[in-house]
């Protein structure tokens, strides 16, 4: 026996509010990873393996976001022969990294990632400090949960 779901104005009306409310932070699942500037470039790759991971946030002396070392930079370094002391800040995307603010609407996360053909975005807050980092995947997540719920009839279907 099959059970619907009677939905009312009500309920539409508050996953609507839901997914154009929702705001980056609402995304960050986990606590960040980071390390700091000068930090081996082999420690960033423990730390990408431990957590299941593609990325870690190169951070500066005073927690502020100064760039990312991802799977992508480690395996460019690595088929250039860079050791793997080499500091995270000479083999990372320094300065212009793709971030948004906590309070940014998870649509401005997507779009983001759309444009710059990136699978990851940099959260952080007023001061430039970190907060998170939301994956294509944690965005599929939101996503997928969504689309079921759009699945589910609004009627109730009554059986012939």
């Amino acid at each position: 026996m099959v059970t619907y779901i009677k939905w009312c104005p009500k309920d539409i009306k508050r996953l609507i509010q839901y997914t154009i409310t929702m705001n980056a932070i609402d995304l960050v699942k986990r606590e960040p990873i980071y390390v700091k500037k000068g930090t081996p470039a082999i420690e960033a790759v423990r730390l990408m393996s431990k957590a299941n991971t593609g990325l870690v946030v190169i951070i500066d002396e005073t927690g502020k976001v100064s760039g990312v070392v991802s799977e992508r930079d480690i395996i460019r370094a690595m088929a250039n022969g860079i050791d793997p002391s080499t500091p995270v800040d000479r083999i990372g995307t320094m300065g212009s990294i793709v971030k948004v603010h906590e309070k940014d609407p998870i649509l401005k996360v997507a779009a983001l990632m759309a444009e710059r053909n990136v699978r990851h975005v940099v959260v952080v807050d007023d001061d430039n400090k970190l907060r998170g980092v939301i994956s294509i995947r944690d965005l599929l997540r939101e996503y997928d949960a969504l689309k079921e719920l759009a699945r589910k009839p609004l009627i109730p279907q009554t059986k012939e």
